[in-house]
């Protein structure tokens, strides 16, 4: 992330603009939504990549410092994901680098569908867009 947006201020044109979407700190937010109502189950656990998006958070820092950058508008939006399984879910989490998935999220769902035909797993991601303008 931070090897990209070194590139990004290397390649702008002054005045050009940078687009930064990504993931918030926030963890993603697992809820199982039946017809009686939603229950929250957990989250997955995304400790991992925290220095990763400090050292982003750094680095368009010290672009903001230096006046190579001028942040414009930023706003926090949600993803929504929703799986019809537990096995589903098992697959979506293959996906993770370096995220992990906790090991009581699979069984506490897989009991409380075991006799249910309606429901949805339901994964909640905030993300974060910002625009700058090259200086």
């Amino acid at each position: 992330m931070v090897h990209a947006l070194s590139e990004a201020r290397r390649t702008l044109k002054p005045g050009g603009w940078l687009i930064d979407l990504r993931p918030t700190k926030r963890d993603r937010r697992i809820e199982l939504d039946m017809p009686g109502g939603c229950v929250y189950i957990g989250e997955v656990d995304a400790s991992a990549t925290s220095p990763e998006r400090d050292a982003a958070d750094a680095a368009l820092g010290d672009a903001i410092a230096a006046k190579q950058l001028r942040a414009r508008h930023s706003a926090l939006f949600e993803i929504v994901i929703d799986c019809d399984s537990a096995d589903d879910l098992r697959d979506y989490a293959k996906g993770f680098r370096r995220s992990r998935l906790p090991a009581f999220i699979l069984p506490r769902i897989e009991e409380l569908t075991a006799h249910a035909d309606d429901f949805l797993i339901r994964i909640r991601r905030e993300m974060t867009i910002a625009l700058y303008r090259r200086l």
